[in-house]
């Protein structure tokens, strides 16, 4: 079976290699029953947002805490994932997994979320707050 995020990028697609100068956590958690989903450990407008530079490399270090699949998006600059290089704007994460993702964020406020809308709907999402 071909999966997206296994595939090898062309050289011309990376982001220049370099290490991350900041690192932040963003975890997925939520269930069914009852049916509550967040992220960093509330929904969102509780969550505290997830705070970056403009100019300085971020890794985001994302964790999937729940039993179901999610597809992880985020609204502005494209990520890498910092294992292959490949970029991409949305990550499906497996129940469990966990995945490093790397990004040049560009400066003002940008969302993350959950790509199935009702579960973005029922809290799981997060502001990226990139200042400059």
């Amino acid at each position: 079976m071909l999966i997206g995020s296994r595939l090898q990028p062309d050289d011309s697609t990376l982001l220049v290699p370099r290490a991350p100068d900041d690192t932040v956590d963003l975890v997925l958690a939520g269930s069914m029953k009852p049916y509550v989903w967040g992220m960093n450990g509330a929904p969102f407008g509780q969550n505290q947002p997830l705070i970056a530079t403009a100019g300085r490399r971020l890794r985001i270090n994302v964790t999937n805490m729940t039993m179901m699949t999610h597809p992880v998006h985020l609204h502005g600059p494209a990520f890498a994932l910092a294992d292959s290089g490949l970029r991409k704007d949305t990550v499906l994460l497996a129940p469990m997994e966990s995945r490093q993702l790397d990004l040049d964020p560009v400066a003002g406020d940008w969302m993350v979320h959950c790509h199935n809308i009702y579960h973005a709907e029922a809290g799981m999402m997060i502001l990226l707050s990139v200042g400059t």
